[in-house]
């Protein structure tokens, strides 16, 4: 069973930045509070919280406070896929529009519960039940995560117009940016013009549509390049350019380096 539980130590050294997430993981803030970046988009999380990271996205840097005490779980989707959860779980669990959610204190101490009994059975050699029981823990954590994804959900928009379409513009680029990097296929979808979408959010956010999309290529690359095995041609498949030398000078008039020189500075600063 491919479960990794995560303490204090590891939440805050076990991770290189930029960090490609590849499982499920999530992260309970019980006291103090962190900031993280995670997607060009800087997030502070106060206790007691929770943090939801899915494969695909890319953690910047985290920094906590010094009252900082937490703990996570790690899982495969397919593990997730496994517990057999009601379609809607599914649908609310796997919404990335909003990945923090804030606990009461009687939520806390569930998920704080769960965590110790998983960990408990987890350390049990040769317990003969001992994945079924995980299985049903994991089936209540996430019933009880359900619960507070459905009620954020329900809070009202307070965002203008422009900011929604912004926000779906970016929601579309961060689903999509592997296989389009054309403004018209998010123009089109949004129902307006290639001009309009980035004047609209370089106005908004400060980066036309087109230097969004090269930030979310070259974030998840750099993610690629500094915490996985992956070679620069593969990262270069996965990214679904044509060869690995398109890929490269698409790095490098991004970001300035190559792939290869950008590796390899990571390997001198360990």
């Amino acid at each position: 069973m491919d479960i990794e539980l995560l303490d204090n130590d590891a939440i805050l050294n076990g991770l290189r930045f930029p960090y490609k997430v590849c499982k499920v993981t999530q992260v309970v803030i019980a006291t103090g509070e962190i900031s993280c970046i995670v997607d060009f988009f800087s997030y502070t999380l106060k206790a007691p919280s929770v943090a939801i990271f899915f494969p695909g996205q890319v953690i910047e840097s985290i920094e906590a406070s010094e009252d900082f005490n937490g703990f996570g779980m790690v899982t495969e989707e397919a593990f997730t896929d496994s517990l057999n959860l009601p379609v809607s779980f599914q649908e609310r669990l796997q919404f990335k529009a909003n990945h923090f959610y804030s606990l009461n204190a009687e939520g806390l101490e569930a998920f704080t519960n769960c965590y110790a009994m998983v960990k408990s059975i987890m350390n049990q050699e040769g317990h003969p039940y001992k994945e079924e029981i995980i299985r049903h823990l994991f089936s209540a954590y996430y019933y009880g995560l359900g619960y507070y994804v459905h009620n954020a959900r329900r809070q009202k928009s307070v965002m203008t117009l422009q900011q929604e379409i912004c926000g779906k513009f970016i929601s579309l680029a961060s689903e999509n940016f592997k296989k389009h990097r054309d403004i018209g296929f998010y123009a089109d979808r949004l129902c307006m013009t290639n001009k309009y979408l980035s004047a609209l959010l370089k106005q908004e956010t400060g980066m036309t549509a087109l230097e969004w999309i090269e930030k979310y290529v070259v974030l998840y690359a750099k993610g690629c390049l500094s915490s996985t095995s992956m070679t620069i041609q593969e990262i270069s498949d996965d990214l679904d350019f044509p060869s690995q030398s398109v890929f490269g000078k698409y790095f490098k008039r991004v970001e300035g380096i190559s792939p290869k020189a950008y590796r390899q500075s990571l390997d001198k600063d360990r």
